[in-house]
């Protein structure tokens, strides 16, 4: 199969050549039922977007294509990640309108579907039933548009990860407390097909997937293939990771027989060598999250990957918050730990046991610190965070402050960059 690799002009004509290199379009039919899928995760206004997101403008670029080609039923469908802010629901539905995304239905008269709304297909997938939307598998014509970044988890969040997003929510989180993240992964895009991949590569992400920790780098790059294995491939190798170290492309490789040999994938457009980078992929939450704003004595070490993307959303807000909210503070010794793979040393009140999974899988610990909720609520973290490590005086400033914020945030006048 053809990959296409096309600057980025702001022009409608790259992303018409980008498909065209790769006949994209060539199973397409004028009567096809066609989904977009973006990667739209969540959106809250004091994350940028740049690079964690699909930008609308890859969207907006696509629909009129379709329309072009004389498609008529066409969709965007997405499942954001739920949990973090209760202001912000429905999650979906935000996630539409801060990326603006929403307003690009509007224009063009296109169906918005919230995938944690239903309706769902239970589908069996290494031994365990999950719930896919169906209007992922009943589509004719599936356009997965990830955004071209790196994951602390998976090293990437291309195409086939994108596809995690088609799950209800409570199937999300099983994907992640089976401890076999990748091979779900690979398995779905087995039940899901893509017809035509196309990476919004106009921004990347370094220590993804979102840009609280991330680094977001312009690229003005798309990507585009027919086959997502090797659209995924390639955009792996342009991030600078191995395609063969990425565990759901090296099981999906094998169990249909695919070369990682990138010399085999025919490459179409720009040249590939000119556009590789080396990105890092892999972050500490304290490190990245705290430490800069000069915080000290708090350990959140790597959390592996049965931390769900609720969970690893509220925390890292939360984390960034209190370091925002509280620079150059010493904390005492606070250490953080989340999943099903992170268990304590010690068992003191300066131990946080956040989430049910870490509750459930230290349960035995009788002085930690509980937080509890699947996820916990913003507030119950920055709660019971101040109230646990900050003098009175700071905690009541710190939550006045964030409940100042949430009430600006409702009201969608909110915007911290």
């Amino acid at each position: 199969m053809t990959v296409s690799l096309v600057k980025f002009d702001g022009s409608l004509d790259s992303l018409r050549h980008a498909i065209e290199l790769c006949d994209g379009f060539r199973k397409l039919k004028e009567n096809n039922k066609v989904l977009i899928k973006p990667n739209i995760c969540f959106r809250h206004p004091i994350t940028p977007p740049y690079g964690m997101v699909t930008t609308s403008w890859m969207i907006d670029g696509i629909v009129q294509l379709l329309r072009e080609y004389g498609c008529n039923d066409i969709s965007i469908g997405e499942g954001a990640i739920i949990g973090i802010v209760e202001e912000l629901n429905p999650y979906t539905k935000h996630g539409f309108r801060g990326t603006g995304i929403d307003k690009v239905a509007a224009n063009y008269k296109v169906n918005l579907v919230d995938f944690n709304q239903g309706s769902y297909q239970k589908i069996e997938i290494d031994g365990i039933k999950y719930q896919v939307s169906e209007t992922a598998l009943s589509t004719d014509f599936l356009i997965n548009i990830p955004a071209l970044k790196t994951h602390f988890q998976t090293k990437v969040s291309l195409g086939f990860k994108n596809l995690k997003g088609c799950l209800s929510a409570d199937s999300k989180k099983r994907f992640h407390k089976t401890n076999r993240l990748d091979r779900l992964i690979c398995l779905l895009n087995e039940i899901i097909s893509t017809d035509l991949e196309i990476i919004d590569g106009i921004y990347m992400l370094e220590k993804g997937p979102e840009t609280l920790a991330g680094i977001a780098h312009r690229k003005n790059l798309i990507i585009a293939s027919s086959d997502i294995f090797d659209c995924d491939v390639v955009g792996a190798s342009i991030l600078g990771i191995d395609p063969s170290e990425v565990n759901h492309i090296r099981e999906y490789a094998e169990r249909n027989n695919r070369t990682l040999d990138i010399s085999s994938i025919d490459i179409k457009g720009e040249s590939l060598d000119s556009l590789q980078e080396k990105l890092e992929w892999r972050f500490e939450p304290d490190n990245e999250l705290v430490t800069p704003s000069g915080v000290t004595g708090l350990l959140a070490p790597y959390p592996g990957q049965t931390l769900c993307c609720s969970c690893a959303a509220t925390l890292a807000l939360s984390l960034s918050i209190l370091a925002k909210d509280n620079p150059n503070k010493d904390l005492g010794g606070a250490e953080f730990y989340y999943g099903l793979e992170l268990r304590p040393e010690t068992d003191t009140n300066k131990v946080f046991l956040y989430g049910d999974c870490s509750l459930k899988r230290n349960r035995n610990l009788q002085n930690a610190v509980p937080i509890k909720g699947c996820p916990p609520s913003m507030i119950t973290t920055l709660s019971i965070m101040a109230t646990t490590l900050l003098s009175k005086p700071r905690m009541l400033i710190m939550i006045l402050s964030y409940f100042i914020k949430s009430i600006i945030i409702r009201l969608g006048i909110y915007n911290e960059r």
